[in-house]
């Protein structure tokens, strides 16, 4: 087999990373255990000494490559949304605006399950807007969560919206509406979830909620066409 490029030879010392490859692994280690921290103490729970320590470096290096609490704690929830699983809604294919509105449901449930942690320190990153003097203690943070949370109900919105021209989802239906009511009900059932696993199953859960909500939203022809589909 021909040898990597990147792979040194018997003898031969591994190429040293430069300065700016080691911040961004110091980065990534830092933010890693800036999520892991939070899922088990909270955010209110996490100093950036222990964060520090925790990443295996010294109590002053989150201070130094991020600046501050708020600025760290909105990089993680950047890196949550671009990096991790986090929210990451797929694209309407040729199955159709509903099915693929089901396929993000399912995967949203898939990826809470899968990655329990990250799931715990997204939520409790995302309720930090409801705390009182949110604004003031954390000025980065709390703008970038109301955002996200926008922008998570745009893309459940742009579904129905597809739906609805392509003649699949009943047109009398408000997009905002029904965008804001799929968003709360995946919230609330995610939290609930991560409070007590026995009680719900999650994946029956997700189920359940698309057929309800094909009875719902799907035109009688589109409702026919996806039962004769099977």
């Amino acid at each position: 087999m021909a040898q990597s490029a990147k792979t040194p030879t018997d003898g031969e010392k591994p190429a040293r990373m430069t300065q700016q490859e080691r911040r961004a692994r110091s980065q990534r280690r830092i933010i890693s255990a800036t999520l892991r921290t939070i899922a088990k103490q909270g955010v209110a729970g996490a100093s950036l000494a222990e964060i520090g320590e925790l990443a295996g470096y010294s109590r002053g290096l989150p201070a130094h490559l991020f600046g501050n609490k708020d600025k760290l704690l909105a990089e993680s929830l950047r890196r949550l949304m671009v990096d991790y699983w986090i929210e990451d809604f797929p694209e309407i294919n040729s199955r159709g605006a509903f099915a693929t509105l089901a396929a993000a449901i399912g995967k949203w449930v898939h990826d809470l399950s899968a990655h329990n942690e990250l799931s715990r320190a997204h939520l409790l990153l995302l309720q930090e807007a409801n705390v009182g003097m949110a604004e003031q203690t954390y000025p980065e943070l709390v703008p970038l969560i109301r955002q996200y949370v926008g922008g998570s109900e745009d893309r459940f919105r742009a579904y129905i919206t597809a739906g609805q021209e392509a003649g699949e989802i009943n047109p009398d239906l408000d997009p905002d509406f029904e965008a804001l009511l799929i968003h709360t009900t995946l919230r609330g059932v995610s939290l609930r979830w991560l409070i007590e696993p026995s009680s719900i199953d999650i994946h029956k859960f997700a189920d359940r909620f698309v057929e309800r909500l094909a009875k719902q939203m799907l035109t009688d022809s589109a409702a026919r066409a996806a039962a004769s589909a099977g």
